[in-house]
C-alpha cells in the first residue's frame, strides 16, 4: 500500500493504492484537480501502457474530486505502485502523436440537461481510447464533472457528464457540434 499522500502533494490530496485480483491495481484519488485532469492522467497512463479497466469519478464541489480506478499494466515491467497519479493528473503531458482518427466508436447517445451534456459511448477498447475521447470533449472546452468507465473484454462502455470551464452548462451549439464529431468518428452504424 502506498502512502496516504505522495511527496509534494498537499495534505488535502490523497492517493491510496491497493492490489486487486488478476494483477490489477485499485487507485483511489481524492483532492483538488482542475479541468483537464482526466485527459492528462489518461494520456500519461496510455504512454506507460496502463489500461483503465474500470473507473468512477465525481466532482464534489469546485475542483474537489473523488476518483476510483481499476488499472491493469499491459507490460509486466510496469510497477503501478510507483506511479504518482496525482502528479500525472495535475501536470501530465499529452503525447503529441495521439489522434481521434483511430477512435473506434460503435454507438453513442447525447442527453442535454440544464447542467450537463451526458454522453454515453460504446466502442472497441484500445490503448489510449479514453485519452482520445477526452481530447474530443476538450476540443469543445468540455470537461467531465462525473465519469463512469467500464471495459469488458474488447468493449468499452463509458458515461461522461460534461460541463464547460467553470462548471457552465454547454450551449446547444456545442452539444450539436459534439454530436456531429462523434457521429463522424462512429460512422454510419451509430445513432
Amino acid at each position: 500500500m502506498a502512502p496516504e499522500a505522495a511527496p509534494g502533494n498537499s495534505p488535502a490530496e490523497t492517493c491510496r493504492i491497493a492490489e486487486a485480483d488478476g494483477g490489477r491495481t485499485q487507485v483511489l484519488l481524492s483532492g483538488a484537480l482542475h479541468s483537464g485532469w482526466a485527459g492528462r492522467l489518461a494520456a500519461a497512463l496510455a504512454a506507460r501502457r496502463v489500461s483503465v479497466v474500470r473507473g468512477r469519478g465525481i466532482r464534489r464541489s469546485g475542483h474537489l474530486w473523488d476518483i476510483e480506478l481499476l488499472l491493469e499494466p499491459l507490460d509486466r515491467g510496469v510497477s503501478l505502485a510507483d506511479i504518482d497519479y496525482l502528479a500525472l493528473a495535475r501536470e501530465g503531458r499529452t503525447p503529441a502523436e495521439a489522434s481521434d482518427a483511430s477512435l473506434e466508436l460503435e454507438s453513442f447517445s447525447l442527453q442535454r440537461t440544464a447542467d450537463d451534456l451526458i454522453v454515453d459511448l460504446e466502442g472497441v477498447d484500445g490503448l489510449g481510447f479514453l485519452d482520445r475521447v477526452l481530447r474530443v470533449f476538450a476540443f469543445y472546452s468540455l470537461f467531465p464533472r462525473e465519469l463512469h468507465l467500464e471495459t469488458r473484454g474488447p468493449k468499452v462502455k463509458d458515461r461522461f457528464h460534461l460541463q464547460g470551464l467553470g462548471g457552465q452548462a454547454p450551449s446547444l451549439q456545442v452539444c450539436e457540434a459534439v454530436g456531429l464529431k462523434l457521429r463522424a468518428l462512429a460512422g454510419p452504424q451509430a445513432q
